[in-house]
């Protein structure tokens, strides 16, 4: 079938060695002949076309923000996080420099402490909530009472891990999210 000077088939059908053939495989024989004489006299190789664009960009690191007023808190959970994970952190003192950084967009997902000066964890999420800002929160406090558990996940709230943060409390939340491979 011929539509606009080009020959339909299914590529599963042909797999072309290059570029070249792709493109030569698209004309009439008419065409090809002229354009084959073209190519053998050109003194550049064919090109395989898959060496010229790349399929995908490189992955980009995650964002992610650490919000706790504890510089200690701040270490024992960036240190908790797998080591081979690509990203990006930053950190936040209290509820208003981590909405900040979220808005700068900082913030696919954040690790938030509850009880900080200025700005809470509680308030935190009802403004990503009241705003309909989309993150992941994961909560990390001492607080580990079922009622600010409860509380927090009817915030938004993906996970709660008690401090002190373990690399083994962090892991099932990030995979179980599919945030961590």
């Amino acid at each position: 079938m011929r539509a606009h000077g080009f020959r339909h088939t299914r590529l599963a059908e042909r797999a072309p060695r290059s570029f070249a053939s792709f493109i030569l495989a698209s004309f009439s024989p008419f065409e090809r002949r002229s354009t084959d004489r073209t190519l053998k006299k050109s003194p550049l190789p064919a090109v395989n076309a898959q060496e010229l664009i790349p399929l995908t960009d490189p992955p980009m690191p995650l964002p992610i923000v650490i919000a706790d007023d504890s510089l200690l808190a701040r270490k024992v959970l960036t240190k908790a996080l797998p080591p081979d994970w690509d990203v990006d952190v930053s950190y936040a003192t209290n509820g208003r420099e981590a909405l900040g950084l979220y808005r700068e967009g900082k913030a696919s997902v954040m690790f938030l402490d509850l009880t900080m000066p200025d700005m809470t964890g509680y308030q935190v999420l009802e403004a990503l909530q009241h705003e309909d800002l989309n993150t992941f929160v994961i909560v990390v406090s001492a607080d580990v009472q079922p009622m600010a558990q409860s509380r927090v996940r009817a915030l938004g709230a993906v996970a709660f891990i008690a401090k002190p943060v373990t690399p083994e409390a962090v892991l099932p939340i990030l995979k179980e999210y599919g945030l961590y491979v």
